[in-house]
């Protein structure tokens, strides 16, 4: 199959403080988006257990191994991973967490992912639908059946644990408001030291609003604060957005022809100044 054919087949949806009040002003789009997205990817797994050839494709190894790559740290404790379809990815992310939390919002993929990550005792696999999935996180972590016998390695709640958040090929199937509610969890739950990455695929998709240009456009203006700075009012509005949010700096930029991928520290330091280099 052409590469971009992935453009009208392309997906994952998904699934810790974020207020009740964001959900309640475009719930009738939501319920809409969310109905329309998880039939969408429903129809996908019936076909296949592998819908994107995660397993075959050369494109989507070399873009696993680049995303592994950029990461700034070896070893991470706490992660999470939204959208983790059946898991592909999330069995490579796990030999570089102590504990890994992977959340799909479709039911076949996060039984894949079980399936896959059967041995992996520090690994969580959730079913939860993003944004909404968000607001109830904690909850699902305590109710979810472990693939351990103990929750010892699971975050624990009402706190920011995250070293490590991983949001690959999902934000393009969410609404702008929607996508900026993420990036408010992002920046309530992802740990001082922590890293975010995100990737996603440069092609438009049939059916939805948001491409990968778009989406991290969007990620730039939340967390890229010093660019467009024309007064000190614009830059005390910016320093307190950062004050916020903490310090995030922006570690890695790759333009690839066809996805682009990003990775953001919650810290000022570099991977060099980390091992004192600088």
């Amino acid at each position: 199959m052409n590469p971009l054919s992935k453009s009208t087949t392309k997906t994952h949806t998904d699934g810790l403080k974020v207020s009740k009040a964001m959900w309640a002003d475009s719930a009738n789009t939501k319920a809409h988006s969310n109905t329309y997205s998880e039939t969408y990817f429903d129809a996908l797994y019936s076909d296949s257990t592998d819908p994107w050839q995660y397993q075959t494709r050369w494109y989507e190894k070399r873009k696993r191994d680049m995303c592994l790559a950029v990461l700034p740290h070896a070893q991470y404790g706490n992660a999470i991973e939204l959208g983790c379809g059946n898991g592909v990815f999330s069995e490579l992310l796990a030999h570089r967490c102590q504990a890994l939390v992977s959340i799909d919002g479709n039911k076949n993929a996060v039984e894949l992912a079980k399936q896959r990550l059967a041995q992996s005792s520090h690994v969580r696999v959730i079913q939860g639908v993003i944004p909404n999935g968000l607001l109830t996180l904690n909850e699902t972590l305590l109710g979810a059946d472990s693939l351990s016998d103990s929750l010892s390695n699971c975050p624990p709640p009402d706190q920011s644990p995250f070293d490590l958040i991983i949001i690959s090929e999902i934000l393009y199937y969410l609404s702008p408001a929607d996508i900026d509610k993420v990036v408010i969890w992002i920046e309530q739950n992802l740990a001082i030291g922590g890293t975010l990455l995100c990737c996603h695929w440069r092609y438009p998709i049939d059916g939805f609003e948001m491409t990968g240009e778009t989406v991290h456009q969007r990620l730039y203006q939340a967390f890229n604060l010093t660019d467009d700075v024309t007064s000190n009012e614009a830059l005390n509005e910016k320093e307190q957005q950062k004050q916020h949010q903490g310090t995030f700096t922006h570690q890695s930029k790759m333009v690839d022809t066809d996805f682009l991928l990003d990775v953001w520290q919650n810290s000022p330091k570099s991977v060099a100044m980390q091992e004192n280099l600088t």
